[in-house]
């Protein structure tokens, strides 16, 4: 199968001039629509942006490669688009882009489909190549380019797979099995993206063209969408000079023990190969010992920010199901019965173990599994300290470096012949480390802050309550899955691990935080099933999905409302949300739950009061938003 075989004519755009990045994807979408491989259309523009959100698809060099893997689409595909002029789209140089390219992928697309579109990433390397789409007039020209290159691509890789099979054939006809000399490589390397589509061919390609420019052998294996290709075997890593591992994922890394590593993201193999090789045959690059390493060039904000995103995507889970098991205990109807006191005690008991599971995982994004007896000891020392959930965070997080200092000490004392030492002594010495340094520095602070909290939440006039709310919130509100929304939600999860199981006030966090996240699809919905001439067509079509969706807390869900006019409806989204934030909780209404929207409501502290919060919010958003409309309208 051939790449024009999915790019169909209708969705190609050689003229557009989309006003963003948001309005690109959305030209796009329109354009992969057109071939019919998509089930619902507004449902994978949702997970394209969503997609878009955890890391821009912008790689520089004036090229984009968005793309999703959806229940949504039923058949691979894609769609181009040649912007003249250029756009912003976040790359990872600052560039604008001129050349999109959109990839559909379902979940169990078949591995010729998958083969294709790595072909159309690898491709995209050449600066020529691109320069050829950018400049083509016709669609028909467009198409040509693509042919073109890709014809001799097929050839250059047949030709090889000629050589290599000529060579195996004249070394079996000229040696013994024994005397057959292996394939060395200089490097191997690993790439891998969270989707396994462009980026993870793209990295390998741009690192063995850079390592043939170089004269030297390279061995990378794809970890894509369609399996592990080209599987790196014992061999190959033992007989190679370094490893490169280029991925935004977890991937296997204890195979590389004792070899030079180098770990970055699959962003870096595709923009900076050279840069890595060299890096990687450096005499002072680190040996992997066990723990996990980072790009030095991160930000120290984002490794924070990632290590308490691996420990909150860890508890979650347990914060749920223990917070809905003890709402459960304490109905009414089930009072003082063996199922209360059955539902309690399992409640409790998953309870008791978020603070260690929290900070266990903390620590094992920092230092791996190294960390975790170091990182479990943290929770621990938090829970029977009293120090809360920002103690258990601290310790993890202290846990963590301690667990990746001791190996890193050792390692160069005992130079590789550590394995009995790591598995008794580093968590023994760090597990002791840990609980000196929670004893007397980080009891003291997490008390602090939480008796801090405590002492807002239950003397704090109603109008300092109702200010906090309103922020939280606004939060959820004003980027819709940015670092803002990210950071609420994860205030509002943490406020409820804090609280289980006595379920305090400081979980009327997490009822504003989920308030604020579901009224903006319900008042769009809303609005446009009472008044649905004042919406277009696509917007009248999702109407009920969208209040549906609202109310169970998916705030993306108003996405596909907020395409036209985004700052005026996101205005009132974001007042509408701080409405029904600060009355939730200045009315000290109580959540005990992470997700699920008005299916909670019956577990609430105060069912009347979280639907008089959730209802003012609604009503003035609708109200506002159909003023808006009418008022638009008569403008146009």
């Amino acid at each position: 199968m051939r790449i024009c075989d999915l790019l169909e004519i209708d969705a190609v755009g050689l003229d557009s001039n989309p006003k963003n990045k948001e309005d690109a994807i959305r030209q796009l979408v329109d354009l992969i629509d057109k071939t019919g491989c998509l089930t619902d259309k507004e449902q994978f523009c949702l997970d394209v942006l969503k997609r878009e959100s955890e890391g821009s698809t912008g790689l520089g060099e004036g090229v984009a490669i968005p793309h999703a893997k959806s229940a949504s689409v039923k058949r691979p595909g894609f769609a181009a688009m040649v912007i003249k002029n250029g756009v912003p789209f976040d790359s990872l140089d600052g560039q604008d882009v001129n050349l999109i390219f959109l990839i559909a992928s379902p979940n169990n697309a078949s591995e010729a489909h998958l083969d294709v579109l790595a072909r159309l990433s690898t491709l995209l390397i050449d600066q020529n190549f691109r320069q050829s789409l950018i400049a083509a007039k016709t669609v028909d020209e467009f198409f040509s380019y693509i042919n073109q290159a890709e014809g001799k691509d097929i050839q250059s890789k047949e030709k090889k797979e000629e050589e290599k099979n000529k060579e195996t054939l004249d070394s079996s006809n000229t040696t013994t099995h024994k005397d057959k000399k292996e394939k060395i490589y200089d490097l191997v390397a690993v790439t891998a993206c969270p989707a396994g589509l462009s980026h993870t061919y793209m990295a390998a390609e741009a690192l063995e063209k850079k390592a043939l420019e170089l004269g030297l052998t390279i061995k990378v294996e794809t970890d894509g969408a369609a399996g592990n290709r080209n599987t790196l075997l014992p061999e190959d890593i033992s007989n190679a000079r370094a490893v490169i591992v280029a991925a935004d994922r977890a991937v296997k890394l204890e195979r590389f023990l004792g070899k030079k590593l180098v770990r970055v993201g699959v962003a870096e193999g595709v923009r900076h190969p050279k840069e890595l090789i060299d890096k990687a045959l450096d005499v002072d690059c680190p040996i992997y010992t066990g723990q996990m390493t980072f790009d030095s060039s991160m930000s120290l904000f984002m490794r924070i920010y990632r290590h308490l995103m691996s420990g909150l995507t860890y508890i979650l889970p347990l914060v749920a199901t223990a917070g809905i098991l003890l709402s459960f205990s304490h109905l009414s109807f089930l009072s003082e019965t063996k199922t209360a006191s059955f539902l309690d005690s399992i409640g409790f008991s998953i309870g008791t173990m978020i603070f260690p599971v929290f900070s266990a995982f903390i620590a094992f994004s920092i230092a791996g599994r190294l960390g975790l007896a170091a990182g479990v000891t943290g929770g621990i020392t938090a829970s029977i300290g009293d120090s809360g959930i920002v103690g258990a965070l601290l310790n993890g997080f202290i846990a963590g470096y301690i667990a990746f200092f001791i190996n890193y000490f050792f390692s160069k004392i005992v130079k590789g012949h550590d394995a009995i030492l790591a598995l008794i002594l580093y968590p023994l010495l760090g597990a002791l480390a840990v609980t000196f340094v929670a004893e007397f520095v980080t009891k003291p602070i997490g008390r602090f802050v939480d008796s801090s909290l405590q002492e807002f939440f239950y003397t704090s006039p109603s109008y300092m309550l109702a200010i906090a709310g309103a922020i939280l919130a606004s939060m959820m509100v004003s980027d819709m899955g940015g670092p803002f929304n990210k950071i609420a939600y994860a205030i509002g999860v943490l406020s409820v691990a804090d609280e289980i199981p006595f379920n305090g006030l400081s979980t009327t966090i997490m009822t504003s935080v989920m308030l604020g996240g579901m009224i903006p699809p319900i008042i769009l919905g809303l609005a446009c099933i009472i008044k649905k001439d004042l919406f277009t067509k696509e917007e009248q079509k999702l109407r009920f999905k969208t209040l549906l969706l609202g109310l169970l807390f998916i705030t993306e869900a108003a996405l596909p409302y907020l395409k036209y006019k985004k700052i005026q409806l996101q205005s009132i989204c974001i007042f509408s949300a701080a409405i029904s934030g600060a009355l939730a909780m200045s009315l000290k209404v109580c959540l005990f739950a992470p997700h699920g929207g008005i299916l909670l409501a019956p577990i609430v502290n105060d069912i009347s009061g979280y639907f008089v919060s959730l209802g003012a919010g609604v009503f003035i958003g609708v109200f506002l938003i159909l003023f808006y409309k009418i008022l638009d309208k008569k403008e146009v």
